[in-house]
């Protein structure tokens, strides 16, 4: 649940269901890390300091042997970063799961061991090889009757600066690989990780069964809930095909009114329409009536088919509501 959101169940919108927003609070108060390094966001922070630190020593290092090739050093500094910082956390994580039995392969823990003891080798070595390009040059001062006279001498001698930088490049490394390898032991549990998702889950199993046996309590408290439901979905089919009769019976209505209108009005036909108006009106009265009996009994009914009904001077119409009749 976030911290905006204080309401402690909800409405999902997909479902319709009241939800549990407080589910999960418990267990996460439950595995909540007793201190500020067993948070999740620490150990990652003491990690990217520590690669920090590595990366300004290599690249002490390497500058002053690498060509000038700003590629070419950044490769270097990563292998080096992977080998004395990335292997050592992969390292701290196997050796946890090996010690709580989450796993038994040994080869990874193997592989990171071969990794990180490869670039210590290979560091003490840069740094033994190196170890004359940090010694500074001296200079010698020398004094004569005639003043004081300054002779520079490079001597390419390795004095004790040279010597304290190689055992700190050396060193610094190896204290943060294992810094880093201890703060992946200690932080990563494997076991409190597993035993609070199934904590999680048992949780979303006993709502989801508190839901079933609501609806199972609501399809003992009435029996006969299928049926209603069946007799309802019936009503309302019944009530749509009534409300579609109905509106059909008044469209033929309404063209049957306007058709006798027609025929009230000498100028708007001849005597050749006049014959074909008055058979629509005698087909339309037969299929109103078919349609109101149909309508009033709920009954199938099979519509007579239509015959030429020959033309008269005098025919009488009626409609739907008896006080409405023309002639024609």
């Amino acid at each position: 649940m976030s911290k905006k959101n204080k309401e402690i169940y909800s409405v999902d919108r997909k479902t319709g269901e009241i939800t549990n927003e407080c589910l999960h609070h418990n267990n996460r108060k439950r595995f909540k890390a007793d201190t500020p390094f067993d948070n999740s966001i620490v150990p990652y922070l003491i990690m990217a300091f520590c690669a920090t630190v590595d990366g300004v020593v290599f690249y002490s290092l390497f500058s002053g042997i690498s060509y000038d090739s700003p590629m070419m050093l950044v490769v270097q500094i990563a292998g080096f970063l992977f080998g004395f910082d990335i292997c050592p956390i992969f390292l701290g994580i196997q050796y946890k799961r090996l010690r709580q039995g989450i796993t038994k392969d040994k080869f990874v823990l193997i592989m990171a061991l071969v990794v990180c003891g490869l670039a210590f080798a290979m560091n003490i070595a840069l740094r033994i090889m190196t170890m004359d390009l940090t010694s500074p040059s001296t200079v010698s001062t020398s004094t004569s009757y005639m003043g004081t006279v300054t002779q520079e001498m490079t001597e390419n001698g390795i004095d004790v600066t040279a010597i304290a930088l190689t055992i700190f490049g050396m060193g610094i490394p190896v204290v943060t690989s294992l810094g880093s390898c201890m703060i992946s032991f200690i932080t990563y549990n494997p076991m409190k990780i597993k035993k609070q998702r199934i904590a999680e889950m048992m949780e979303d199993t006993r709502d989801e069964v508190r839901r079933f046996d609501a609806i199972l309590d609501d399809y003992d408290a009435e029996p006969d809930f299928a049926e209603n439901l069946e007799m309802e979905d019936e009503a309302k089919y019944q009530e749509m095909q009534m409300m579609h009769k109905a509106q059909v019976i008044g469209y033929c209505d309404y063209v049957r009114e306007r058709l006798k209108e027609q025929l009230g009005n000498p100028t708007s036909n001849n005597v050749l329409s006049e014959s074909v108006c008055e058979a629509i009106l005698a087909r339309l009265d037969k299929e109103l009536g078919l349609l109101n009996t149909q309508a009033v009994t709920d009954t199938p009914a099979v519509a007579a088919p239509a015959i030429d009904v020959p033309a008269e001077k005098e025919t009488k119409y009626t409609t739907m509501i008896p006080a409405n009749k023309a002639t024609a």
